[in-house]
C-alpha cells in the first residue's frame, strides 16, 4: 500500500523501509533456493543478491513503464483510500471546510493487486528460472569441458581416455564414506568444480569438500567443520561429552571407516589451528 500511495498520488503510507527490504529479500532467496533444487542448478548469490537490489530499488520505475499493472495498482489504492471520508451533515461541513477522515477497515484481500504489486519481484523470479534453465541447457550441450590428461604406462602407451569416463559416473571414496554427494549440493551457492582428474583418476575437489562441510585437520583426519568447537571444548574439559567421528587421511585417500574423537589421545591443540582442504579421492 505505501508503494501504491506513492503511484496514485494519495495519501502517504509510511513504513520502516528498512525492515521492508530485510522481510522480502529473506522470501525472495527462500524462494530462489526452491528454484534452485526443482531445477536442479546451483545459483551464484552474487546474481541472486545483484538483481534482487537493482530491481527493488526501481522498483516503481519497473511498474509505470507496464501501464496494465500501474493501473491496477492506483484503481485498487483509489478505492481504497475513498474509504477513509466520512459523511458529516450540512451543519458541520458550514462549521469547518476541512477533510474529515477517519479509520475504516482494509478490504479483503485482491490477489490481482498483489499481483501487480509484486510485478518487479516476480518479473525477477522469472529471470532467475531463465538463468537456471539457460545453465542447465548449457551443461547438457556442454557436460564436461575439463582438460583430462592423458598419461605413459610403464609400457609408454598413453591411457585410455574411456576409462575416465567410465569414473565419472562414481562416486569417490569421500563421498562414499562421508555420504556427501558433491552434485546434490544445490541452492544460492557459488558455482564450482565438482570433481577433478589427473592420471586417469577421479577426485572430489578441494572447493567441493570445503562445501561440503569438511576440513583436513593436520593433514591426518577429514572432520566436519561444524564439530571444531566441540572438539576444542573436549580437549578443554577433558571430557567426551559428545560422538564426534572424523575419518582417517592417507594422502588423497579417505578411509571407509569412521573413528571417534577422544580428548586426549586424537588430537593435539597444534593439529586444530592446522586446516586445509585438498582434493580427495
Amino acid at each position: 500500500m505505501s508503494n501504491a500511495a506513492i503511484l496514485s498520488g494519495t495519501e502517504i503510507v509510511r513504513v520502516h523501509e528498512e525492515l521492508v527490504h530485510a522481510d522480502v529479500l529473506v522470501v525472495y532467496l527462500s524462494v530462489v533456493a526452491m528454484i534452485s533444487s526443482v531445477i536442479r542448478e546451483r545459483i551464484p548469490p552474487s546474481i541472486a543478491i545483484f538483481l534482487f537490489e537493482i530491481i527493488h530499488k526501481h522498483r516503481l520505475v519497473f511498474i509505470r513503464i507496464c501501464p496494465p499493472v500501474l493501473r491496477e495498482i492506483v484503481n485498487y489504492s483509489n478505492k481504497v483510500f475513498s474509504l477513509e471520508g466520512s459523511v458529516v451533515t450540512s451543519v458541520n461541513a458550514v462549521g469547518s471546510s476541512l477533510h474529515f477522515s477517519t479509520a475504516f477497515p482494509i478490504p479483503k484481500k485482491d490477489d490481482l493487486f498483489l499481483a501487480a504489486s509484486f510485478f518487479p519481484k516476480i518479473s525477477m523470479l522469472g529471470m532467475i528460472v531463465v538463468y537456471a534453465l539457460t545453465r542447465k541447457v548449457y551443461w547438457y550441450f556442454y557436460p564436461d569441458n575439463t582438460h583430462h590428461k592423458s598419461t605413459k604406462s610403464a609400457g609408454g602407451q598413453a591411457s585410455n581416455a574411456n576409462d575416465t569416463l567410465v569414473l565419472k559416473g562414481d562416486l569417490t571414496n569421500f563421498e562414499v564414506s562421508t555420504g556427501a554427494e558433491l552434485q546434490t549440493r544445490l541452492g544460492i551457492i557459488s558455482d564450482y568444480r565438482n570433481y577433478v582428474y589427473f592420471k586417469g583418476m577421479k577426485f572430489a575437489s578441494a572447493d567441493g569438500v570445503y562445501c561440503s562441510g569438511y576440513v583436513i585437520v593436520n593433514g591426518r583426519y577429514l572432520m566436519r567443520s561444524e564439530d571444531l568447537p566441540s572438539v576444542a571444548m573436549m580437549k578443554f574439559l577433558n571430557t567426551r561429552f559428545t560422538n564426534v567421528h572424523v575419518y582417517e587421511v592417507d594422502g588423497s585417500n579417505v578411509k571407509d571407516t569412521a573413528r571417534l574423537v577422544y580428548p586426549a589421545d586424537t588430537f593435539f591443540w597444534d593439529d586444530l589451528w592446522r586446516l586445509n582442504v585438498t582434493v580427495l579421492l
